[in-house]
Formats: C-alpha cells, structure tokens, sequence
C-alpha cells in the first residue's frame, strides 16, 4: 500500500494531467484523479501496480462535483498534501461573434473551477499545516492569439488567483503556483489543430513545433516533471510564481 502523500488533480484522465497522475503514483503517493471523461488504464501504464490512480468522475462545471471529489479523496482522514488543477477547455471566436454561454462556460471551467478547489484545498490545508496548491494557467496567459478571448481571459486571472492564494496564505504554510504551458502534444492540441478545417492538422502541429526556439512541441511527461518538483520540498521558497513550460516561445519577439 501507498505510504505518501495525498494527491488530489482535476483533470488527469489524459494528456498532462494522466502524466502527472502518473508521476506522483510512481512515488509512492496516493493519487485522486477526477475528470468528465473517462480514463483508459493504459494512459496510467507507468504507475506501479497497486498504487494506479484512482479515478472518479468529476464535472468541474458543478462546484458539487468538486466537493465530492474532495470528500471522496479525503475519507478516512487522510491529509490533503497537493492539488494539482489541471482544467482548461476553449472555445473560438472574435468578440464580436464569440458567445455569451461560450464565455461563461470558459470562465467556469477553466477559471471559477480553480477558484473553489483552491478555496476547499485551503481549507484543508490550514487545518492540517499547509500543502500545495499547483494551477494551470497557460501561455495564452501571457500573450494572446487570434479568437481565444474566453481561453486567454481566463488563464491571465488565473495566475492572479495564484498569487492572491499565494500571499494570502503563506503564513499557513500553504504555497500556490502556476505553470503557464507552452504548445504541449496533448489531446487539447489535437482538438485545436482539427479546428483548422482547412489545414491538415499534423502540418499545423509541425509549424507550431517551428515556432518554438527548442524546435519541437512539449510532451506531457517534461510538464509532469515540473509539476512534481512545484510539489516538492526542493521548491520550498517557491510561491506565487508562474513558471512558463514554452520550449523558449515567449523569450523570443520574432522568429
């Protein structure tokens, strides 16, 4: 039986989350993982066998879904030690034409969701002498594109949420930080490269890869990583801060 930590993520049934998932399941830490869609067991192939990931489902859109999440996690008195929040949906268009539902469900999700799983993991964490908290911003936090005003929007206040938590907490021993991806090989950016209907969404993926200094797109496993070390005792004096996981894109004004 696990002998670590308690782990909680939101969204961790592919794509980063399940590499984070993952990750902290081949440390020996018990790992809690909630996400709308269903996780196949081979995207948690390299958790050791008796310590998979538990997966529960979870609408982060329903603050009910993520308090049972939380309760669920929790039974038994266990110690809430790390939150990873790792949501983000997007939905495209110019101001003009995006939608007012569009915006809202962005902001729920992506925003709004973090907000109360930060609001419950401090909560816990007071109670029982700190924790971390880890958000997911993005990039496009950072600097924007073209038609994502609801995904940017709210991936720029959630790293203002972060270090709210951050200062608001620090005497608790609670740290809150954010990672800001880069183009990462997910699921996510096979869905937005197929939004360009008239592209081949493979040459899209090839000229975002271009774009980066490193030459390449990012792979969930260097963002479970980091993640990992947030996390840890080794990134103690870290709080507040956003760490960008770009391959180099934002450092560079023109390619």
């Amino acid at each position: 039986m696990p002998g670590g930590r308690t782990i909680v993520i939101f969204g961790g049934a592919r794509g980063i989350g399940a590499a984070v998932a993952t990750r902290f399941a081949a440390a020996d830490d018990r790992v809690f993982v909630g996400d709308v869609l269903d996780a196949s067991p081979e995207v948690f192939a390299g958790a050791p066998q008796g310590n998979e990931p538990v997966v529960m489902k979870c609408d982060v859109g329903r603050p009910g879904d993520i308090a049972t999440m939380f309760d669920r996690a929790l039974d038994g008195g266990r110690k809430l030690d790390v939150v990873f929040n790792n949501v983000g949906i997007a939905r495209y268009g110019e101001v003009d034409t995006l939608s007012l539902d569009d915006w809202r469900l962005t902001l729920d999700v992506n925003l709004t969701a973090q907000f109360l799983a930060c609001k419950r993991a401090v909560t816990e964490m007071k109670r029982t002498g700190g924790g971390v908290i880890i958000n997911t911003a993005s990039i496009l936090g950072h600097a924007s594109q073209k038609t994502t005003a609801a995904y940017a929007a709210s991936k720029a206040a959630v790293m203002a949420l972060t270090r709210t938590v951050a200062i608001d907490h620090a005497k608790e021993g609670i740290r809150c930080v954010s990672i800001s991806p880069g183009t990462i090989d997910t699921p996510l950016v096979q869905i937005a490269a197929a939004t360009f209907r008239d592209r081949d969404p493979d040459d899209l993926k090839r000229e975002w890869a271009a774009l980066h200094p490193l030459n390449r797109l990012g792979t969930p496993k260097e963002v479970a990583e980091t993640v990992f070390f947030l996390a840890s005792p080794g990134a103690g004096f870290i709080t507040g801060a956003d760490i960008l996981i770009d391959g180099g894109i934002r450092s560079e004004l023109y390619a």
